[in-house]
């Protein structure tokens, strides 16, 4: 297993951990919202079992949706892109989303 560099470009202000079960999910508002919102995005780790996510406003489902595995990483990028993510597992494992939220400058 090959080790994932991320450079950290933001600063990171908030985390939470997500499980994520058979309804869908989306990041907590009131962890990430801070003042001018915009330029911000969410670094997030998946651990446990397989998921699909989405981030266009629809509702992911067992068998639709972008698939994220354990040890995947995604940023998501842009308050729009964090209102509208969710996630569900894909399986019978539930599984757990690391996030960070950074603030972007520049």
């Amino acid at each position: 297993m090959g080790i994932a560099i991320k450079k950290l470009t933001g600063d990171g202000y908030a985390f939470e951990t997500i499980s994520v079960t058979n309804t869908a999910v989306g990041f907590t508002g009131n962890t990430w919202r801070i003042g001018d919102h915009t330029h911000i995005r969410a670094v997030v780790t998946a651990t446990g079992g397989v998921m699909r996510y989405r981030y266009d406003g629809g509702d992911p489902t067992a068998g639709a949706g972008h698939l994220l595995s354990h040890g995947d990483m995604i940023i998501v990028e842009g308050s729009v892109n964090i209102v509208n993510f969710k996630a569900i597992r894909a399986g019978t494992e539930n599984g757990i989303l690391s996030v960070t939220y950074e603030r972007l400058y520049g």
